[in-house]
């Protein structure tokens, strides 16, 4: 059985047996990784503790048998918490919708380096743009680099499509000055949904629970 290192994002975790959990991480160097965490829900191995909470960036060591399932979690070092407290609550909302957007669109055995960067350039941006501006870019980056975003032109109106394709060019850090509008968001959202319910062939749990609530 040979011993990986990666760095990951955690994307959902789920109990198994009495005292430990099965963690779904996302790696930067292979894509996703369903792995068993042995003690992390009895909290004989405390170490796991924070660095599984969904979309924590992480440095992992396991354990992977070929032919097996599940990798065995080893060692678990946080690199970059982003903690809900310090969020408005339409920020904390979004983390499990991000977190299922990543799960659909990313698999096993394929690496992730830009989808890993863009997310985490998402996250490191949340205190300081508006989840709603950062939900629709994350949404429209995932739709072109999985090869099914459409020529926006032939579905916006001509200048909220070229306002769109400038919002794409910019860091999510520069987001914050967007001038999108309110009506131009949703109207970009419905889009995004529309393409992502199409391309996955069912609507996402965690989309609905948005509708809500928001």
């Amino acid at each position: 059985m040979s011993q990986r290192q990666s760095e990951a994002l955690t994307l959902r975790s789920y109990p198994y047996s009495e005292g430990h959990l099965i963690v779904l991480f996302l790696t930067r160097e292979s894509g996703q990784l369903r792995s068993i965490a042995y003690g992390a829900r009895s909290g004989k191995k405390s170490g796991f503790g924070s660095g599984i909470e969904p979309l924590t960036h992480t440095r992992i060591k396991y354990s992977h048998k070929e032919g097996q399932e599940l990798a065995v979690l080893r060692d678990l070092e946080i690199v970059r918490a982003f903690p809900a407290f310090g969020l408005d609550w339409q920020a904390k909302l979004h983390f499990p919708y991000f977190a299922e957007l990543l799960q659909e669109f990313t698999h096993e055995g394929e690496a992730v380096e830009t989808v890993f960067r863009l997310t985490l350039a998402v996250l490191g941006s949340l205190a300081s743009v508006p989840v709603v501006h950062l939900a629709r870019y994350f949404e429209l980056w995932l739709l072109r680099l999985e090869g099914v975003l459409p020529d926006l032109a032939s579905r916006l109106p001509e200048e909220l499509a070229l306002r769109s394709i400038a919002f794409m060019g910019r860091h999510p850090a520069e987001l914050a000055r967007d001038e999108l509008t309110e009506g131009e968001l949703k109207r970009l959202g419905r889009l995004s949904e529309e393409l992502i319910e199409s391309h996955l062939e069912k609507k996402l749990k965690s989309s609905r629970m948005l509708k809500e609530l928001l």
